[in-house]
C-alpha cells in the first residue's frame, strides 16, 4: 500500500464497511475502493452473531480488494463506543532545568507515565492540554521553555478479550496487521472543528441499533457512553403498526417533517408492490416520536452519567444514519435536551451524508497516523 493510502474497517450498526482512501490536496482525501456486507451488528458490548463475523469481514474485504486491485495487508479498525472505556490521566515530568520543549520531551512524558489498566488494552492516548511551570495551559508545548511539563490526557481502552478476539478474527481473513482506533475519537476530531472543541462539545452518533454519546475537549475525549437503541427501532415500529415491508417503513420515516404539526388531511405516500399507498402524517409522526423520545432519554442518561462537568452552552453535534435524516429533528431534540443541536456530516460534497460519518472519520484518522 502506497504512502498515505489507507484501508479502514467500520463496524456499523447493521453493516461492515471497508474503504481504501488516499490523501488528496489541501488536507482532503478521496475514496478509491470500497466493500461492504450486512451483518447482525452488536448490542450491549457484544457482537450478536460472533460466529458469522469472520465471513462478513471477508466478504467486504474481497469486494474492496477487487475494486482496489491489490491485497489489503493492513487495516485501521474503528472500535464502536460500546466496546470502549475512557479515563483522564494527569501526567507530569520534571525536566531539572528550563529547556525548550521538543517532540522528544512530549514522547518521553507519555512513555514515562506507564499507564496500564487491568485486563484492558490502550488503543488511543491523546493530550487534552499541557501545563507549563508558570501554570499556563497550552495545546502544544513545542517551542515553549519550562522546567516541568504536565499533561491532562485522554486514554481509551478495550477489554483484553476483545483485543484478542479482533486479532484472531483478522488473522482468519488474512489481515495480520491491524490498528484499533476509537470511533468516537475519530469522529470528534473530524466532524467538529478545533474552534468548536476548545470550549468542549458533545457528539451523538445515532445509528441503526445503537447510539453513542461522547464529550470532547480540544484533542481528547473526556467521557463516552453508549446504549443499544437507534433509528432502526423507529422503522421497525412503523413497520409493525402498519404491517408494511421494512424498506417501505424506512421511506416513510425519511419523509417525516417534525417542524410542522400535520393536520388530519396531511399524508405521507409510499410505493408498496408497485402501488401507491398513503398514510396519515400525524400517525406516522406519533409512532416515530414515541421512539425518538426514548432515544432522547437515553442521551440524557448518558450525559448525566459523565464524570466531567458539561458547560450549559456546550453544543450537541448529531450524526449517523439513525436520526439525522429526519427533517426537523434538530429543533425537536433541542427542546428535550435543552441544548443547541447541530447536524454534522463529512464535508466533501460527494460524501456529505451523516451515515458516512464514521467511515470517513476513520480514513481521516488513519491518514493522520500515517503522516506522523
Amino acid at each position: 500500500m502506497a504512502k498515505c493510502e489507507v484501508a479502514v474497517l467500520d463496524f456499523g450498526s447493521s453493516k461492515i464497511t471497508i474503504l481504501v482512501g488516499v490523501k488528496g490536496v489541501n488536507n482532503t482525501f478521496k475514496v478509491i475502493a470500497s466493500g461492504s456486507c450486512e451483518y447482525a451488528g452488536f448490542m450491549n458490548g457484544e457482537f450478536i452473531e460472533p460466529e458469522n463475523l469472520s465471513s462478513a469481514i471477508s466478504y467486504a474485504k474481497n469486494q474492496a480488494e477487487n475494486a482496489y486491485g491489490k491485497k489489503i495487508k493492513r487495516l485501521y479498525v474503528g472500535v464502536p463506543t460500546e466496546f470502549c472505556y475512557n479515563s483522564i490521566e494527569h501526567i507530569s515530568m520534571n525536566l531539572n532545568n528550563r529547556v525548550r520543549i521538543k517532540q522528544k520531551h512530549i514522547n518521553k512524558l507519555f512513555e514515562n507515565a506507564n499507564i496500564n489498566y487491568k485486563d484492558r488494552e490502550i488503543i488511543n492516548k491523546t493530550p487534552i492540554y499541557f501545563v507549563l511551570d508558570d501554570s499556563n495551559h497550552v495545546l502544544n508545548p513545542e517551542g515553549c521553555t519550562t522546567s516541568t511539563l504536565e499533561v491532562m490526557a485522554s486514554y481509551i481502552s478495550v477489554e483484553q478479550d476483545f483485543y484478542n478476539f479482533m486479532d484472531k478474527i483478522f488473522c482468519e481473513v488474512g489481515v495480520y496487521t491491524i490498528e484499533l482506533i476509537s470511533l468516537a475519537l475519530a469522529e470528534s476530531l473530524y466532524l467538529i472543528g478545533p474552534e468548536f472543541r476548545q470550549n468542549g462539545a458533545i457528539l451523538v452518533d445515532c445509528g441503526f441499533i445503537t447510539t453513542s454519546v461522547n464529550a470532547v475537549f480540544f484533542e481528547g475525549v473526556t467521557d463516552l457512553k453508549s446504549f443499544s437503541l437507534g433509528g432502526g427501532y423507529i422503522t421497525s415500529d412503523i413497520m409493525e403498526v402498519l404491517q408494511i415491508p421494512f424498506d417501505s417503513a424506512e421511506q416513510l420515516k425519511r419523509k417525516m417533517i417534525l417542524s410542522i404539526n400535520p393536520t388530519d388531511e396531511d399524508v405521507y405516500d409510499v410505493v408498496i408492490d408497485h402501488e401507491m399507498h398513503t398514510y396519515p402524517a400525524k400517525m406516522i409522526n406519533d409512532i416515530s416520536l414515541a421512539r425518538i423520545d426514548m432515544i432522547a432519554e437515553g442521551i440524557i442518561k448518558c450525559l448525566q452519567s459523565f464524570k466531567n462537568k458539561l458547560e450549559d452552552d456546550m453544543i450537541i453535534y448529531l450524526t449517523g444514519g439513525g436520526l439525522s435524516f429526519i427533517k426537523g429533528i434538530g429543533l425537536y431534540l433541542e427542546e428535550i435536551l435543552n441544548r443547541k443541536v447541530v447536524i454534522v456530516a463529512p464535508q466533501p460534497l460527494q460524501y456529505n451524508k451523516p451515515d458516512l460519518s464514521s467511515s470517513l472519520s476513520l480514513i481521516d484518522a488513519a491518514i493522520n497516523i500515517e503522516q506522523k
